[in-house]
């Protein structure tokens, strides 16, 4: 496998945290319209929060400070037989984050932060490589662990520019601006305020989507907090389904598991 094709799966993997997402035209063509006028439509963060509610609310999520999240991915369109491996991932408020992804026949490759310092190994057996600039930057906020509960903080703009079916269930689209001068659009579920598609843009300019990100099978992961337990994302023409099997909250980590591999 290339170099640039573990650099993709990495990056895919971490679209399940970022809320990151293969490029498809800036239009409706894939979601039948409604009939609601702009004066009909809520405000933007009003939907946001409601889908705040539907995973459980702030307090309940605020109470788990760790999660461990254990899966399996696919990319089959990559290669004559596709790729797949395993996927672990850790997490601990407020900004510590490490995955490791574990391609078959190829080993394993991994980034992290602690919070102050992201890395990167970009090929098995490797030295971590310590990422520095916006690089660092995006992960280090993307490891944010309250920040989907906290959509006022992520977010300078959310503004519902329409009501639209998507696998039959009526959402809200939503187009967003980050704190980082990120823009993408999000669908959410009218009824549940679940969140169920988020699409990125490299540049407000852009005509086309350069990822998106499809949430599926929410569960229950403690009380009333969920989570969507599949992913299915499209990068360059390259999709992926990340399907995890157990996800365990405020787990006992070792004092050093956010600590980069090797000597920095």
């Amino acid at each position: 496998m290339s170099n640039h094709k573990l650099k993709l799966t990495l990056a895919l993997a971490a679209a399940l945290l970022s809320g990151h997402s293969a490029a498809q035209d800036d239009d409706d063509k894939n979601h039948s319209p409604s009939t609601h006028t702009t004066a009909d439509l809520p405000d933007g963060f009003t939907v946001l929060e409601k889908h705040v509610e539907a995973i459980g609310g702030v307090e309940a999520n605020m109470k788990i400070k760790g999660l461990q999240m254990v899966g399996t991915f696919e990319m089959p369109n990559v290669g004559p037989g596709g790729i797949s491996g395993t996927i672990d991932i850790k997490m601990a408020a407020p900004n510590k984050r490490v995955m490791a992804i574990n391609v078959e026949g190829f080993g394993e490759i991994n980034q992290g932060t602690d919070g102050k310092v992201a890395w990167t190994t970009q090929m098995p057996g490797t030295p971590p490589t310590v990422l520095e600039g916006e690089a660092a930057q995006e992960q280090i906020d993307d490891a944010e662990f309250y920040g989907r509960v906290k959509p006022r903080e992520q977010y300078t703009s959310a503004e519902t520019v329409g009501v639209f079916t998507h696998d039959d269930v009526k959402v809200y689209k939503v187009k967003l601006i980050d704190k980082s001068g990120k823009h993408s659009e999000a669908l959410y579920e009218v009824e549940s305020g679940l969140l169920r598609k988020q699409s990125f843009k490299d540049s407000a300019e852009d005509t086309a989507f350069s990822s998106e990100t499809e949430f599926n099978d929410y569960r229950a992961i403690d009380g009333e907090v969920r989570m969507p337990f599949q992913l299915v994302v499209e990068a360059n023409q390259m999709g992926q389904v990340i399907t995890f099997e157990k996800v365990v909250t405020d787990p006992k980590f070792a004092e050093d598991a956010f600590d980069a591999p090797g000597s920095l």
